[in-house]
């Protein structure tokens, strides 16, 4: 159990929490706006209008996100003014909240503010067309969605981290399907929908198995309890069937939400069928938070179950994240070859990503430096979050000016637009990785990290 399990609460448990505070209660503010004040005007003027408040509601939300970060380092003298980060609470490493449940460490800082930056893209991609009436409704989501990645981001025990995964989902499927106006919109978020709820209940019996093997829900009792009595070496999955079940339902849950194959067959369907900034958000927002959650899993409360001590190729769940990696290269690259739709290529690219990724998780279970390994996966998640962003916004464009997404519509894009053609070149090639651009040298630094640790277990 976490040092802090037993304490009550304090003020600086609901001060870590202001950034969802404030997002959740702005997505209510916005929707209140949307359905009161503006009901019975015209479409574009609400959603100018419910915009605007939306990135209104980024800003401030950025604001309070920020203000643990610079208190951490008291730039320019903040701390005094913040007596809950000036205090003894500062000292802590890695503070726990709500009776060890949720954690408020340097993680957490860096990347609440990263999400709302993410948000506020999203929401002015969402500006940039009508794509549906329900404006408030929409922007509310966006809101809530956030809500539940940064608590995913901090889950520190297992039905926190599922309720936080639940509640990011739910609104993403909503979101996808919002322009009811097409069909595959629909049916992209009906086929988001039934495949993430026998994700999410096979995800939910793993967390039962895991429970009943060692008592808790805790991340750190759970990886206190896996130890082998008397100091033993780790035997990783060696004749633990409930173990392997367990750990194979729970990369089940995972695999659905960062679309690694086989768990990928939502992925094509939704993000060709979702409005281009909601396909945006499940690609960058959600991918994010699913990957920083499958890794505090993995390594804070299944640790003992990577592998044997003696041999990385024994079994242990870094034997299954490995194959879901190779998986996942081989058979987005080949199949994003033969589409034609440019979201649902990117869905594609999105699924080899993922497969690049895991060669970072598996890296990090082999490195006895679990931080420095984890630092280039959270740096290759950044790099690409951006730069998928940004491909995305050119679906919007294509989208609002044209009416369609396919890629022979960007045919003349040079000759027309030689700016946007000038950006979409250089995002394509920052997601392949070819150097300089950002996308490189999130590649190299991961995958350096991944032969250095191969290179070490051999």
């Amino acid at each position: 159990m976490s040092p802090n399990a037993a304490a009550s609460l304090n003020f600086r448990d609901f001060y870590v929490l202001a950034p969802e505070m404030a997002l959740a209660a702005w997505g209510l503010l916005v929707l209140m706006v949307d359905v009161g004040l503006l009901r019975g005007k015209p479409n574009a003027q609400r959603r100018m209008t419910v915009g605007w408040l939306s990135l209104a509601g980024v800003v401030v939300s950025l604001v309070v996100a920020m203000l643990p970060l610079l208190g951490r380092y008291n730039i320019g003298g903040i701390a005094k003014y913040l007596p809950s980060i000036g205090t003894d609470s500062s000292k802590l490493a890695d503070p726990y909240l709500f009776f060890g449940t949720l954690s408020g460490d340097l993680l957490n800082e860096l990347f609440n503010p990263l999400y709302i930056v993410l948000l506020g893209l999203v929401v002015g991609m969402s500006m940039s067309w009508s794509f549906t009436d329900d404006w408030g409704e929409y922007f509310a989501l966006l809101f809530w969605s956030t809500v539940g990645m940064m608590f995913l981001t901090a889950a520190e025990e297992l039905l926190t981290l599922f309720l936080a995964l639940e509640t990011m989902t739910i609104c993403l499927y909503l979101c996808t399907a919002f322009e009811k106006t097409r069909h595959r919109s629909v049916e992209g978020g009906l086929k988001y929908f039934v495949y993430g709820s026998v994700s999410s209940a096979l995800f939910l019996f793993g967390l039962s198995l895991i429970y009943g093997l060692t008592g808790s829900t805790q991340f750190s009792a759970i990886r206190q309890a896996l130890y082998p009595e008397s100091g033993g070496d780790m035997t990783g999955l060696s004749g633990n069937i409930a173990a392997a079940t367990a750990v194979l339902l729970m990369l089940v849950g995972f695999g659905f939400k960062v679309a690694a194959v086989p768990f990928h067959q939502w992925a094509p369907d939704a993000y060709e069928g979702a409005p281009a900034p909601v396909t945006a958000w499940i690609a960058t927002g959600s991918k994010m938070a699913s990957f920083v959650a499958l890794m505090k899993v993995l390594l804070n409360a299944l640790g003992p179950w990577e592998s044997r001590a003696d041999s990385v190729t024994s079994p242990g769940w870094i034997g299954l994240v490995v194959v879901l990696s190779a998986a996942s290269m081989t058979y987005g690259n080949f199949a994003a070859l033969a589409q034609r739709n440019f979201k649902r290529m990117l869905a594609y690219s999105s699924i080899a990503h993922a497969g690049y990724m895991l060669v970072g998780v598996a890296a990090v279970g082999v490195s006895e430096r679990h931080e420095e390994s984890a630092g280039s996966v959270l740096f290759y998640l950044v790099t690409y979050a951006f730069s998928n962003l940004g491909a995305f916004a050119i679906a919007s464009w294509l989208a609002r000016d044209t009416g369609r997404d396919d890629i022979e519509d960007l045919n003349g894009l040079g000759s027309q637009h030689p700016a946007l053609a000038t950006c979409l070149t250089l995002l394509m090639l920052s997601l392949i990785g070819m150097p300089p651009l950002a996308g490189f040298f999130g590649k190299l630094y991961m995958f350096m990290e991944a032969l250095n640790e191969t290179q070490r277990a051999g």
